[in-house]
């Protein structure tokens, strides 16, 4: 049983560490929307994938692609691909405090386990 919560809660922890990730990724992605006005008319680097760039300059009008999944990507204006930005990065902080609560009830568990007590049942 010790087992058993021992490996969710690694798992949890991975999740934990993945959303951190994503969300690091999002703020990044929020900061240079809100540069876009400042940026106009730079010259930029765009990644094309495996450490490879395109030489690009940045226009005032420039509208952003997002991927929205399986491959899919959808343009938008500047101001909806700020507010897109933050609704994913709300919805990411509220998947981690979900996974913080698990693992805090995760540790709970294996507290109990390890002190002789039913998992969830509080000794009274």
């Amino acid at each position: 049983m010790e087992r058993l919560y021992q490996n969710q809660y690694m798992m949890v922890g991975n999740a934990i560490n993945a959303a951190l990730e994503e969300l690091q990724q999002l703020n990044s992605a929020s900061k240079a929307l809100e540069e876009m006005d400042r940026l106009a008319g730079k010259d930029s680097f765009t990644s094309i994938g495996a450490d490879f760039y395109l030489k690009a300059q940045i226009k005032k009008d420039t509208k952003v692609i997002i991927g929205v999944g399986a491959g899919f990507m959808v343009e938008k204006e500047t101001d909806a691909a700020k507010v897109t930005v933050k609704k994913r990065m709300d919805a990411k902080n509220a998947l981690l405090d979900k996974l913080v609560k698990s693992r805090r009830e995760l540790e709970a568990a294996m507290v109990d386990i390890q002190s002789g007590a039913v998992p969830g049942q509080n000794s009274a």
